[in-house]
């Protein structure tokens, strides 16, 4: 129910950072496939551990019953099916400092150099193209006026 609400404040703050210049933008949002946000962002990384391991952390954390965690488990889409979805997925079913290796290694790959499709679609890309089309535009009244 929540979904459309999360998702319309989001894109006003990754609008800002965007403007801003930020050539990495790293958003933590459980919902992003249930907001239809998947379709907006790029790469897709799922953080996926198994089952077993996430009722208990999850019992653990919220020091709730296992019945809680289940319901709360079942109210999101699985894991198992984000990660089918994903382009990137960091396993974290081992420690803390494995999960911030695997994901430094995540983040090196996500901060590559862009191929041309991806710069065309960054802010940058979309800002050559704006100048462009606003140089062919005078250039243009300059040779039919």
């Amino acid at each position: 129910l929540l979904a459309p609400y999360i998702s319309s404040g989001i894109f006003l703050e990754i609008f800002k950072l965007w403007i801003k210049g930020h050539k990495v933008i790293v958003l933590d949002i459980p919902l992003l496939f249930e907001a239809k946000m998947d379709k907006w962002t790029k790469p897709i990384v799922v953080v996926w551990v198994d089952p077993e391991t996430q009722l208990r952390r999850l019992m653990e954390r919220d020091n709730s019953t296992e019945e809680d965690a289940r319901n709360r488990i079942n109210a999101q889409m699985s894991l198992d099916l984000k990660k089918s979805q994903a382009d990137i997925v960091i396993d974290n079913t081992g420690s803390r400092q494995d999960l911030q290796e695997r994901f430094s290694e995540v983040l090196s790959q996500v901060k590559r150099p862009l191929t041309w499709t991806e710069f065309w679609l960054s802010r940058d890309g979309a800002l050559s193209a704006l100048l462009g089309v606003i140089i062919g535009v005078l250039a243009g009244k300059k040779l039919f006026w």
